[in-house]
């Protein structure tokens, strides 16, 4: 069975928790899954300096899984922004997956453009750096902070759905560690799919 070290690259306990139960309702019985979470940076990652700190915690947090025994087949990035995963994947010589690439690489498989969202305006920015790294560029209509949605899933749905009418966007690519608790909401109202 393969091993998954998943790595959460914020602080937050709570935040590992939910990246843990998603990634464990994801695999299934097909994996067998460890979740570890940063143990220095930030409890929320919001700005550049933020996220290089992330990098360097991830680092960290996967010698330290792997010191300790941890001997995964795979890394899987916790968070909506992969901090690190070009290092890490030097450092371990492993596949490493992060959030935002396999969204961004899985709405590219489909036909017809789409829409990048998630909290935080620096975030819209990163993304739309990988998005040209990943060269999808073409492929992206645009890459939108919900921050004025709310926390409300209905709210979230609707701007969400409002902005892929806009721009005739086909789907969503939603991500954000800190959404997994609604993601399932706002999947199930929103009229556009969301990824």
């Amino acid at each position: 069975m393969p091993r998954l070290l998943v790595i959460n690259p914020n602080t937050s306990q709570r935040v590992s928790q939910s990246i843990d139960a998603l990634v464990r309702d994801e695999a299934g019985a097909a994996a067998s899954v460890q979740t570890v979470t940063a143990t220095f940076g930030f409890r929320y990652i919001s700005s550049r300096a933020a996220v290089a700190i992330a990098a360097h915690a991830v680092l960290d947090a996967a010698a330290q899984a792997i010191a300790e025994g941890a001997s995964p087949d795979a890394i899987i990035l916790g968070c909506f922004g992969d901090p690190g995963l070009d290092a890490l994947v030097e450092m371990t010589g492993l596949p490493v997956v992060g959030f935002a690439e396999a969204g961004l690489l899985a709405a590219a498989e489909e036909h017809g453009p789409f829409i990048v969202a998630t909290r935080g305006i620096v975030w819209c920015e990163m993304l739309s750096e990988l998005v040209q790294k990943l060269d999808l560029g073409h492929r992206v209509s645009g890459v939108y902070s919900i921050e004025k949605a709310g926390d409300d899933a209905n709210g979230m749905a609707d701007f969400l759905s409002a902005r892929a009418r806009e721009v005739g966007a086909t789907r969503i690519v939603l991500g954000g560690a800190g959404l997994i608790p609604s993601l399932p909401q706002v999947i199930a109202k929103s009229p556009v799919p969301v990824l």
